[in-house]
């Protein structure tokens, strides 16, 4: 062979080298991530929602594509009707049997408390995140992690675990410790990148603006979020981000495609999302999960179908309107906790309302209905508080009344007004208790719920009162509607309690 011809046959046999090095080492790798959040019903309403169709999501996904990650980004244990019950075991058992492969705590996992807290989610076989609780001292809580990396096709994913950073308020976590969510995201971002990891997300169980900064700053890849009850979608070229609705109604998937190459020995993963929301409606029902469903409901079925009384007006439960004005509902519940405990007032958060709908004059309520409206398993308790107090709890109830927050007094035993213009703190006006004038160095016996009276939903006012009706001595809530029910017979109107401007 001449010299020439060995040098074409050397170069072009280099040339093949080098096309067969690149197209090893370039590769498109795709990865589904599969959401959920704030699922309170197993079962489906309408058509739509519940464990049974999730499940049938998840499998349909996974058959897809098998890099699939299914999340759950909180709220599970409660509220919900078994979960008065049961604490919650029936959602792990859901999730178990849907196939979630990871999940960060919701404000609800603590409802009753860090024992059970602790119960259910070692009962999981799936992993709980949360880099921002500490106990009291600082020190990790036994049982969640931090953060967690994932491979797939060789990209590393990590993942970020962030629970709802006012946990304290709107829960009962005891001296559990819950960290700002963004400060957290940033510095566990920076240690997973200096681990290895190509992409970040973040597992969120907070307030929408928490996400939206998260993902402005580019702190992390992808937000996969929870807590707010509404669909979101949201990318910016750099950062994206995602929440599902509630009780699986719609479930949003997130497809990222990365490109990895690799020249020189540097390697860079460029990805693009493609995102999708899944109408629930459109699945079939997985039959296993729904024949476990319907054991649940078998055994609630018994139990709570007993008619207690019926209504002569519209009771109206729903979400936007126990936080954010007077309902016939609210009135009833506080109706209810005022006479079982013989006080002057009574008032109650919005939020510990949750049946989501309206009773037609003429409707029968059964122990079903109240316990679907009360799920949290809360005691009524009455206070010794003076004038000057109430107002306080008042203006702390009208503080977030524009951001539909759960902390709207439903009241009994007193009428007063608000307006919206004002700044927070500087709300109420106009209370009356009895026929007459609040007296703000008078004292009132109060009834409240236990949540509440701990501090909870920013009522610190509460914190710390003479309990006249303490923990030990008090009932059930819900109990106290259900007799007060029974008692007379029919639910009726009456005068306005709340006038707002």
């Amino acid at each position: 062979m001449r010299f020439g011809d060995f040098l074409r046959t050397g170069m072009l046999a280099a040339i093949a080298a080098f096309a067969l090095a690149a197209s090893a080492i370039a590769a498109e790798v795709k990865v589904t991530f599969v959401l959920t959040n704030d699922t309170y019903e197993m079962d489906e309403v309408k058509g739509r929602g519940g464990y049974p169709r999730f499940a049938a999501v998840v499998k349909q996904e996974r058959a897809a594509n098998p890099n699939t990650l299914v999340v759950h980004a909180g709220d599970l244990l409660s509220p919900s009707l078994f979960s008065g019950f049961d604490q919650g075991a029936h959602m792990i058992v859901m999730t178990n049997m849907a196939g979630v492969d990871v999940m960060a705590p919701g404000n609800h996992e603590f409802d009753f408390g860090t024992e059970v807290a602790a119960k259910r989610m070692s009962e999981s076989k799936y992993p709980w995140l949360a880099a921002n609780i500490t106990l009291a001292d600082g020190s990790p809580l036994p049982g969640i992690e931090a953060t967690m990396m994932k491979e797939f096709g060789g990209v590393k994913v990590g993942l970020i675990g962030l629970a709802e950073e006012t946990t304290a308020e709107l829960s009962s976590s005891g001296d559990l410790k819950f960290l700002p969510a963004y400060d957290t995201a940033k510095a566990k971002a920076k240690e997973l990148k200096e681990a290895g990891a190509e992409f970040i997300v973040a597992i969120s169980h907070n307030e929408r603006d928490t996400g939206q900064q998260m993902i402005d700053d580019g702190v992390v890849d992808l937000d996969l979020n929870g807590h707010n009850h509404d669909m979101w979608m949201f990318y910016n070229g750099r950062s994206a981000a995602v929440e599902s609705g509630s009780d699986a109604q719609y479930v949003t998937v997130v497809e990222i495609t990365f490109d990895v190459q690799e020249k020189d020995g540097k390697r860079t993963v460029r990805w693009r999302p493609n995102f999708r929301v899944i109408d629930s409606a459109s699945v079939t029902p997985d039959p296993e999960v729904a024949a476990k469903v319907a054991e649940y409901q078998k055994e609630l079925d018994t139990e709570l179908n007993v008619e207690l009384g019926s209504t002569a007006i519209e009771l109206d439960s729903r979400k936007a309107s126990v936080r954010g004005m007077e309902t016939a509902m609210g009135n009833l519940v506080t109706d209810g906790m005022r006479e079982a405990v013989g006080a002057d007032i009574a008032i109650t958060n919005g939020g510990g309302i949750r049946g989501d709908t309206v009773y037609a004059p003429g409707s029968k309520l059964t122990r079903k209905d109240i316990l679907t409206e009360l799920p949290f398993g809360n005691k009524t308790i009455m206070l010794e508080l003076t004038g000057k107090q109430v107002k306080a709890a008042l203006e702390n109830g009208a503080s977030q009344i524009e951001k539909g927050a759960g902390r709207f007094a439903q009241v009994s035993g007193l009428t007063y007004a608000i307006d919206k213009s004002k700044p927070a703190g500087e709300r109420v006006s106009d209370v009356v208790v009895g026929g007459k004038p609040l007296d703000e160095a008078a004292t009132y016996k109060v009834a409240t719920n236990d949540f509440m009276a701990r501090g909870g939903d920013g009522y610190t006012v509460f914190a710390g009162a003479k309990q006249l009706v303490n923990d030990l001595e008090a009932k059930l809530m819900a109990n106290d509607v259900m007799v007060y029910i029974r008692k007379v017979g029919e639910v009726k109107g009456g005068a306005p309690r709340i006038a707002i401007k």
